[in-house]
């Protein structure tokens, strides 16, 4: 009954907050957008839920894959910008079948601790891709859709599906395996879904450089933060030290970066 209870509550509490996110992404400047995309929400139901279901400890387990995790990640996210121009269903084969493959190759070679998660894999392989993506050209200016049901109950339905298979396979499977579905791209799914049905495929390589930072170190800092607090303190004020941990990271991150925006939409083009 409680794993029924706690799909249900990844299916509406992520599909909400997914469509949330993508609804106020698209009325932020890029520099906010960078930042509103990419709030933990997969790792941090799936971390949730591993303490709840399980104990507090073993999310530290969970954790130490999560930076190398990253890499199927934003590898998904590349091919889905490279493929962006060619039919949906096409896309999403091809960038499912590259997170599955890197994530294989991972799981043969997994990391021993989270440093070397971190430092060994996650930052010389995100950056390589961060780098290629950038090569793709850029379309940052966005239009919103009007805030309605409709356009919340689709988004939340996306959103929910994807991340109800994550939690799924996460708690069915082992502590590590756990931790590499927790940092699957299912809210990515979910947002470059989105934006492509709204936006066109054009938005999508733009949109997808957004989601690498500050978001990549948003996602290993929660993780660290959570192996620490989750087996001291529990889920709940884990969860809340984790959060309240990357939000300070993120500002900070926008209080130290200078990196020029592309010019906003004037207003009555909104």
């Amino acid at each position: 009954m409680m794993f029924y209870l706690q799909l249900l509550t990844s299916f509406l509490v992520g599909g909400l907050l997914i469509a949330s996110l993508s609804l106020i992404g698209e009325r932020v400047p890029l520099k906010w957008r960078k930042i509103v995309l990419t709030v933990p929400t997969t790792i941090a139901i799936g971390f949730f839920f591993i303490g709840l279901t399980k104990t507090p400890a073993d999310v530290t387990e969970a954790s130490v894959i999560v930076p190398a995790a990253l890499i199927p990640d934003y590898l998904f996210v590349l091919v889905f910008a490279l493929l962006s121009k060619r039919n949906i269903f096409l896309n999403l084969v091809c960038s499912y079948a590259a997170w599955a493959l890197s994530a294989k190759i991972l799981l043969q070679f997994p990391p021993s601790s989270f440093a070397e998660s971190f430092y060994l894999y996650f930052l010389p392989f995100v950056f390589l891709l961060y780098w290629l993506i950038g090569l793709l050209p850029q379309e940052h200016q966005l239009k919103p859709v009007p805030f309605n049901i409709k356009h919340v109950a689709i988004r939340s339905l996306v959103g929910g599906s994807i991340l109800v298979v994550v939690v799924y396979l996460a708690q069915t499977l082992g502590n590590i395996w756990g931790g590499l579905f927790s940092a699957f791209p299912g809210s990515f799914s979910a947002i470059l879904l989105i934006f492509h049905h709204v936006h066109g495929a054009k938005v999508i390589p733009a949109v997808s450089k957004s989601l690498f930072f500050p978001g990549a170190i948003g996602f290993s800092l929660y993780a660290w933060i959570a192996g620490l607090t989750f087996p001291l303190y529990g889920i709940w004020i884990g969860t809340l030290l984790s959060y309240l941990a990357t939000f300070v990271f993120y500002w900070l991150y926008q209080k130290l970066h200078l990196t020029k925006e592309p010019p906003s939409l004037p207003r009555e083009e909104i």
